[in-house]
Order: structure tokens, then sequence, then C-alpha cells
């Protein structure tokens, strides 16, 4: 049996993955206009951002579903909540430099 108290935690941990994860990205893609090697700066990064999270799930997991579940939720969460807040883009502005 899992306690509340461990979910949490998962779930807390799988939310700071997850703003790990997408503000790394968030920041990769603002370099890439400026990198002078912008493929390089998007594999290292991806590697970087990936080997983070697979390791921090695995981790987490332990073997155990439940506190897979509870950490994939707070990483969905907090992706959804970075998407509404950093994706949009305000009228009349464009996405082009």
């Amino acid at each position: 049996m899992i306690s509340p108290l461990m979910l949490i935690f998962s779930f807390a941990f799988g939310s700071l993955m997850g703003l790990l994860y997408f503000s790394g990205l968030w920041q990769t893609v603002r370099r890439l206009a400026d990198s002078p090697r912008p493929m390089r700066l998007l594999l290292f990064s991806f590697i970087g951002r990936l080997g983070l999270v697979v390791g921090g799930f695995y981790l987490i997991m332990d073997g155990s579903w439940e506190r897979l579940a509870a950490a994939m939720l707070g990483f969905l969460i907090v992706r959804a909540f970075l998407v509404e807040n950093l994706g949009r883009v305000p009228k009349g502005a464009t996405t082009w430099k």
C-alpha cells in the first residue's frame, strides 16, 4: 500500500522535473536564433533534458506504478500551466524576429 504522503512527494517531484524540463526547452528555443551551432544546441539540450526526466521518473517510480502516475500527473500539469502562460503571443505581435 502506498502512503498518501509518498504520492504527494512523487507529485511534487514530477512537478519539479516538469519545471526543469520545460524551462530548459524554453531557454533552448530562445537561444536558437543566436546560436552559431543550433543543431548542437538542440541535440545536447534534448539529451540532457531527456536524461534528467527518464532518470528522475525511474528513481521516483521504485517499482510502483502509483508513484510513477503521480509524478507524471505533476509533470503534465506543469506542462499545461507553462504552455498556457508562456505559449501565448500577444495580439498584433509576430512570432518572427
